[in-house]
């Protein structure tokens, strides 16, 4: 098994574009323990607007991975989940995730985030369902 999962379906996204494999990606992160940048002594996470000028949680993929792209960027772990609740509850666009095995990111907006967290309920089988009528 890889040591680097949460980076390889980011590959995996980046070269198919298929959003499937961004569900599993965004599924996948929300369990992952996730590298961010810290400033002082409360939880909180460093944003950026690198791209497009929007504002943006910084995270990096895999932090465990010994990265060449990420290697010394980030200070602290955080799951993935709390991330995710972050980017809905705050004003910003989102989190910027970078990979640490290819030069790529990705970004999960704050409707996606939101989504994650609350996933639509399951629909009750219709033989549980009350009679119509």
């Amino acid at each position: 098994m890889s040591d680097t999962p949460l980076s390889d379906v980011m590959a995996e996204y980046a070269d198919t574009k298929d959003p499937q494999t961004f569900a599993r990606f965004v599924e996948l992160f929300a369990g992952s323990t996730i590298g961010i940048v810290t400033h002082g002594e409360q939880l909180g996470a460093g944003m950026t607007t690198y791209g497009d000028g929007k504002s943006r949680i910084l995270s990096f993929a895999d932090p465990d991975a010994r990265s060449r792209w990420a290697a010394g960027r980030y200070n602290a772990g955080v799951q993935g989940a709390v991330l995710l609740r972050m980017a809905a509850d705050n004003p910003c666009e989102g989190i910027l995730v970078n990979c640490a095995t290819r030069e790529i990111s990705l970004v999960i907006d704050r409707d996606t985030a939101r989504a994650a967290l609350d996933p639509p309920p399951k629909k009750t089988p219709w033989w549980k369902r009350g009679k119509v009528g």
